[in-house]
């Protein structure tokens, strides 16, 4: 019985080709898309889940209670992990550990080779899972740094050799090479972790590092690890230690408190700073998973409706079968049939075209799924999925298809039902509301980012080239003269600083006059050429000026102990304060204020040294003298790029031939800021259109057999002299007419969307009414062409064909 259900679903879907092609086509691209976005997601969610004591790594997390709304930090004191192990049982052990760029001396480059490290301390081993293949790197040799490299690696660059033993040197942009020894090799470091690296750096800390600062004393701080007893109560854990804080000695001026992020929420839930360079947005993977959803809705939708809509057409059918003595039960399991026919072809085809597309997403993604529809049980659950999916969407044909009683259907009664005109016209709506929504946010990303791109950040972003930070030595004054020579060369600057970089390159909290309260304040340090190459404007008083020695302090100076003399220098030395500043300290130019090292000689127009995720930040610019560190910016004349680059990269190598010319755009810096907000206007566009075409696919199959059931009407009509533009009309009102009430249900839903999303910058364009004005011209526009195509062609039918059987 069931397999003549089958062969009979088949043959259908044969004889009615159109109809067939449009939901294949509709189900496969539905498919597709859901299978390869659910990849992404599934992906995303897998992060940092595959160590063995995942469930017991947290990350450390501190926050000062000194500062009102100060941002979340993602390390602790150097010496917090050594101490928390020693003094809390729970604690069963610790892992200060980061990912680094560092560039090794291998293979034939004279510049070495560039990857990322894992730079770690010999605990990792007892954190992490890693499959050691050669060598005992548990072992930890002093007196170097330990290399643990990957097979990868060993084959690239070791192919047959033993690399156990064997010294590698660092090229470090500052400071000499420094010798490292590989001691093993291990299978891979997982991609699906906000810890990929190329290989495993050993590092061994200095004791000083392993307890915590004392009263007066300096504060460094790490990215760190905590690895929790089973069972533990990360909660009563994190008031115990907070507890325990609050009565140490530090406290009383380093005032943090801490708790413990697990390591399964650090890739998609780091929305402040975040100091891995490794990072996703579980608020994207919602998008990612609801657009999934939706592409799937709109191709189910799509089914249903061809399939209801030709229920006049299967009407005598399901009449004679039911007066030939068929149940309602055998008459729902013949038409699923039909519909699992539909989606196994439509899945078959959505596999094929998988591998097609897999690939260029991983290229856009800028790294490999680990997961993917080939592994572990991915394809069970998506052919499971498929099932389920297939059986609800037709579930509810089916039973519509076999509800009547024999003599309803066939005196073709179905005509006037008023229930099925209505389900009809509400999946209509709810295709387009789901177009036009996406088409909206669409929109509005796109706006987003190009009010980000044109906003004014308070200096001159465009020709700006920015060297990468590194040890000038003796001869940076000497090479930044040159550069300044070079033809096209506006300025040039030596500074700890740069666009994209952070806030400053250093910080301090500094009580707000008449509160109780403090703020963190940054401070910006270059040479005095800093705030003419980058473009400040400047508002009261005067610029750092770069004649003038008492501008800027001697670096040596900065750096050395607190003297007598280096105190007084540094309450005198000359700054620059932004207007937010100098408003929110109530300073003025030539006026100390408490706290600030330093007096204001100007004051410049407020600029943005981070995203426009963030508000603006109190920072300051000081001068120093003869910087041997830093970034070197460059202000080149527009028009001189090119050749200003490549006479910079000669100027480079004579002075420092056994560097590597590290240099990049400040631009472009700034716009990788916003790289996940391009990637998600790429990714919209591409879903909006994908959309949009199902939508219209639908709508085209509807229009198709409602022009088909009303044929001789339309004769009739043309025969009575309606023209073609009437019953172009006649057909269209309908559908136009459901498209605009699409337009009015998702305006809300797209403003509420996309207000929520807004409000993650702190700088953001307002949701304009063009917007939805545009959206709604542009969805009537593209339901009329659609529409249009199939009413012209029953429009200019020839009357005598469809009356001849009258």
């Amino acid at each position: 019985m069931i397999k003549n259900y089958f062969k009979i679903a088949w043959r259908s879907l044969w004889k009615h080709k159109a109809y067939s092609f449009i939901n294949i086509v509709g189900l496969s691209i539905g498919l597709t898309a859901c299978l390869i976005v659910a990849t992404v997601v599934f992906d995303e969610l897998s992060y940092d889940h595959q160590w063995s004591k995942a469930d017991d790594i947290y990350r450390v997390i501190s926050t000062s209670n000194n500062v009102n709304g100060d941002q979340p930090m993602p390390m602790g004191f150097a010496g917090l992990g050594p101490v928390l192990k020693t003094t809390f049982p729970e604690v069963a052990d610790y892992c200060r550990m980061s990912v680094s760029k560092e560039r090794l001396q291998l293979g034939n480059l004279k510049q070495g080779v560039a990857f990322h490290q894992l730079l770690a301390e010999s605990s990792v081993w007892n954190v992490l899972d890693f499959n050691i293949i050669e060598g005992n790197p548990k072992h930890y040799v002093k007196g170097y740094t330990n290399l643990v490299i990957t097979k990868k690696i060993q084959q690239q660059y070791f192919a047959g050799q033993n690399p156990i033993g064997k010294l590698i040197y660092t090229q470090p942009e500052f400071g000499k090479p420094q010798p490292c020894l590989i001691t093993g090799v291990i299978d891979h470091i997982p991609q699906n972790s906000h810890l990929r690296a190329d290989f495993i750096g050993i590092v061994e800390y200095r004791a000083s590092d392993n307890s915590l600062p004392q009263k007066g004393e300096g504060y460094s701080f790490y990215p760190q690890y905590i690895l929790l007893k089973p069972g533990t109560s990360v909660n009563a854990f994190t008031a115990k230690v907070n507890q325990w804080y609050a009565k140490q000695p530090a406290a009383k001026e380093a005032n943090y408190s801490f708790h413990f992020q697990p390591i399964k929420d650090v890739y998609l839930r780091s929305d402040f700073n975040a100091v891995q360079a490794v990072h996703g947005s579980i608020k994207n993977v919602y998008i990612f998973a609801g657009v999934a959803a939706l592409l799937l809705i709109i191709a189910c939708i799509n089914f249903i409706n061809l399939t209801i809509s030709r229920v006049f057409n299967r009407s005598k059918e399901t009449g004679i079968r039911k007066v030939l003595g068929a149940e309602k039960f055998q008459l729902i399991i013949r038409f699923l049939s039909e519909s699992l026919i539909f989606f196994i072809l439509s899945f078959a085809l959505a596999i094929l075209l998988y591998p097609l597309f897999i690939k260029p997403v991983e290229a856009f993604l800028d790294h490999q799924l680990v997961l993917n529809l080939y592994s572990g049980s991915f394809l069970i659950i998506a052919i499971g999925c498929v099932f389920g999916v297939s059986l609800l969407t037709g579930l509810y044909p089916a039973w519509y298809l076999s509800r009547p009683k024999p003599i309803i259907i066939l005196k073709n009664k179905l005509a006037s039902d008023v229930q099925l005109n209505v389900l009809k016209k509400g999946l209509v709506i709810g295709q387009f509301v789901i177009s036009v929504t996406i088409i909206m946010a669409t929109i509005i990303v796109h706006n987003q980012l190009g009010y980000m791109n044109k906003k004014d950040l308070g200096f001159n972003r465009n020709n700006l080239l920015n060297i990468s930070f590194t040890d000038w030595a003796e001869s940076g004054a000497a090479f930044k003269q040159a550069i300044k020579n070079i033809p096209g060369v506006q300025n040039a600057s030596i500074s700890n600083w740069a666009p994209a970089e952070g806030s400053g390159s250093m910080s301090k909290e500094i009580a707000i006059p008449g509160q109780k309260s403090k703020v963190t304040v940054f401070f910006i340090e270059g040479d005095a050429d800093l705030p003419a190459t980058l473009g400040f404007k400047l508002k009261q008083g005067r610029m750092l000026n770069p004649a003038l020695t008492t501008d800027a302090m001697n670096s040596d100076s900065a750096m050395s102990g607190m003297s007598a003399a280096t105190k007084a220098e540094r309450l005198t030395r000359p700054l620059l304060a932004t207007n937010y500043t100098a408003s929110l300290l109530g300073m003025k130019v030539n006026k100390t204020v408490a706290d600030v090292e330093g007096v204001p000689v100007g004051i410049v127009e407020d600029f943005n040294s981070e995203s426009l995720h963030n508000k603006l930040k109190p920072t300051f610019i000081q001068a120093i003298s003869d910087s041997k560190y830093g970034n070197m910016l460059v202000r080149i004349k527009p028009g001189y790029e090119k050749t200003a680059l490549t006479a910079i990269s000669a100027a480079y190598k004579s002075f420092y031939p056994e560097k590597t010319f590290d240099y990049n755009w400040s631009g472009d810096q700034i716009d990788n800021q916003y790289k996940a907000e391009f990637k998600l206007q790429r990714l919209f566009t591409c879903f909006s259109l994908l959309i949009i075409f199902l939508a219209c696919l639908g709508l085209f199959g509807l229009v198709s057999f409602t022009a088909e059931q009303r044929v001789k009407e339309i004769g009739i009509r043309k025969v009575l002299g309606a023209s073609v533009s009437n019953i172009i009309t006649l057909i269209s009102k309908d559908y136009l007419a459901l498209v605009m009430i699409s337009v009015v249900i998702a305006s809300p839903i797209a403003w509420y969307a996309m207000n929520r999303w807004l409000a993650d910058f702190a700088y953001r364009t307002s949701i304009q009414w063009w917007v939805f004005a545009l959206t709604g011209i542009l969805a009537l526009l593209i339901a009329f062409v659609t529409v249009s195509f199939q009413s012209v062609k029953a429009a200019l039918a020839n009357p005598v064909k469809s009356l001849r059987s009258e």
